[in-house]
């Protein structure tokens, strides 16, 4: 008879169903937080071209508070 006790947790379905989707979602929001750094880098490139905030917010996918803080952190 199979002692569930020495079952080690690892090797449980459950442990491998909820790790599989905690590391997808891990990798989904790395991914994310990438682009996003990846935005806020393209903008601060394009703050001495564009003076229009809100046309910057719109163009690259920040809001016009995300531009107006680059813009303040560049002075």
């Amino acid at each position: 008879m199979l002692d569930i006790f020495n079952v080690e947790l690892k090797q449980t379905r459950l442990y491998q169903e909820v790790f599989a989707e905690g590391l997808e979602e891990g990798q989904k929001e790395g991914r994310q937080e990438g682009q996003r750094q990846e935005r806020l880098r393209i903008a601060r490139s394009l703050l001495d071209v564009i003076a229009d905030d809100r046309l910057l917010a719109e163009r690259i996918g920040l809001s016009e508070a995300e531009v107006r803080e680059l813009r303040q952190e560049q002075h």
